[in-house]
């Protein structure tokens, strides 16, 4: 019985001088990412940007629209032959816009991907350096846990050493021809 208390006792002490070794922190990425002033800026770019494309979809969806109106109206003067090849062409004009409307949003995903990117590199050298100088052990993402102190959260930390790095964000232009 003595034994079992004596192993208990040591499974405890080395457990707890294992746990107390360890350095942990804690860093809200998706934080870092909206908050950053280049990331902010490069989106209000892009948004700026594809208001001249929304522009011309609404315009071209306005019109298809209008064509299924006179198309409606059209089957009573017309016969089934011609009513059929204008349901044609309204079909054509229809999925050939849809395919440039769902183009138009998959470039813009990628580009904001790619952005994202950029700056989960800069971010994850920055926490290395961190971890480095700091001897952390274990860096956390705020998505990864439930509750943590605010004493290891080392988000505004990071998030200087991020707005001092001049990253270069670059997005493409969504081209359609």
């Amino acid at each position: 019985m003595k034994f079992l208390h004596l192993i208990i006792f040591i499974c405890i002490i080395s457990s707890s001088k294992i746990t107390f070794g360890q350095i942990i922190a804690v860093v809200n990425i998706q934080s870092l990412i909206d908050n950053n002033s280049y990331y902010k800026q490069i989106i209000n770019d892009i948004e700026i940007n594809q208001k001249q494309y929304l522009e011309k979809f609404e315009l071209k969806e306005k019109a298809l629209e209008e064509k299924l109106k006179d198309l409606e109206q059209s089957k009573l003067i017309l016969n089934e032959i011609e009513i059929n090849t204008q349901i044609d062409n309204y079909n054509k004009e229809l999925a050939d816009f849809t395919a440039t409307v769902e183009e138009f949003n998959q470039h813009y995903q990628i580009q904001i991907i790619n952005i994202k990117e950029i700056i989960l590199k800069e971010i994850f050298i920055i926490l290395e350096k961190y971890a480095i100088a700091n001897q952390v052990d274990l860096i956390l993402d705020s998505a990864s846990y439930l509750i943590a102190s605010n004493s290891i959260d080392i988000t505004d930390s990071i998030n200087e050493k991020l707005q001092n790095i001049n990253l270069k964000l670059e997005y493409t232009n969504f081209e359609k021809n």
